[in-house]
């Protein structure tokens, strides 16, 4: 595994590498750490006015004050860690290094701003997020993993985005400490009268109260068995109100050790996985939050798919509420 973590010496990346220095897991699976310092290129005339090796002093300078402090902790830590220093466009540096060195994880430190204030996540991050199909881990003031038994949230809304955090976080078990316990979160946003077109000459009827909520729940039973059937303790959590606000609530209340979103995921209703929701999911709590894209074939969803077919409906009796850990709120 090889974790890209981009530092400028600012609070938010020193944040990232105190993180990353005491994240058990990821230090016992990761290869290699890539520091990567991006500085900005003068304009051509501004460089020629400078004295010869003005632009070097000043490079070296940031090499010793950034880059060197965190490999030497880093490595104290316990990770191999490569520095590189790039000139130009942070955003572009970073994904373009991130493709150079294959690599798994892109951990960035990000401020708490809501969205009514700016920008989440940052330009910066924000941008990086929207060019990479790397998964992103953002990490924010006083965050950990920590250690003990590990609570994994899950942000789910139907879509296949959703799916994809699960897969994600499926397929890297092992990152998430020993025996985690995942928390498979849907939100229903309550029926508030709303009326739904649909595409016919006969008008927009309303949609009852009934067929509002059901048309949000996410078929939750494929998705926990498959993870049951690995061992992997699994709850789900059934929640009412404004999926922003509840998420965060819940994760809070119940101490989560971090939020898994799919970017870009929308379900029918709700742009829950990246956009407003989860700017002010983030927003409203501390803990890190692991982003994760669609990978180009949908496993989860072909899985959900097969196993909602006749020939694969199980005989034995499904599990009650109580057996699958579902609370509703």
């Amino acid at each position: 595994m090889r974790i890209l973590l981009p530092i400028d010496g600012s609070q938010y990346s020193k944040r990232a590498v105190e993180f990353l220095m005491n994240a058990e897991q990821l230090k016992i699976h990761t290869n290699t750490v890539v520091l990567l310092n991006v500085q900005k290129k003068l304009p051509a005339p501004v460089e020629h006015k400078l004295k010869d090796g003005f632009i070097e002093d000043v490079y070296n300078s940031e090499v010793k004050t950034i880059l060197k402090p965190a490999k030497k902790k880093l490595e104290q830590a316990g990770f191999k860690v490569k520095t590189k220093i790039a000139f130009g466009r942070a955003t572009e540096n970073i994904v373009n290094t991130a493709k150079e060195i294959k690599a798994s994880l892109i951990i960035m430190g990000s401020h708490g701003r809501t969205p009514v204030k700016g920008v989440l996540f940052g330009s910066k991050t924000a941008s990086v997020l929207a060019q990479t199909r790397c998964p992103m881990l953002v990490i924010r003031e006083g965050t950990s993993l920590g250690s003990g038994r590990h609570k994994i949230g899950i942000c789910l809304d139907g879509s296949s985005y959703g799916d994809a955090a699960v897969q994600y976080v499926e397929d890297n078990i092992h990152l998430f400490g020993t025996d985690p316990v995942i928390y498979l979160i849907n939100v229903i946003t309550p029926y508030s009268g709303l009326i739904i077109p649909q595409i016919s000459s006969f008008g927009a009827p309303s949609m009852t109260k009934e067929d509002f909520e059901d048309a949000q729940k996410v078929p939750m039973e494929p998705i926990y068995e498959k993870l049951r059937d690995k061992d992997i303790e699994t709850k789900v959590i059934l929640l009412k109100g404004d999926p922003a606000a509840e998420i965060a609530k819940y994760a809070t209340e119940n101490e989560l050790t971090i939020l898994v979103l799919g970017t870009h995921g929308r379900g029918a209703f709700q742009a829950l996985m990246l956009g407003s929701t989860a700017m002010r999911v983030s927003a409203s709590c501390d803990m890190p939050l692991l982003l994760v894209h669609r990978p180009k074939k949908d496993k989860i969803s072909e899985a959900v798919k097969e196993n909602e077919t006749v020939d694969n409906v199980p005989t034995e009796k499904p599990p009650t509420s109580e057996d699958r850990g579902i609370k509703e709120n």
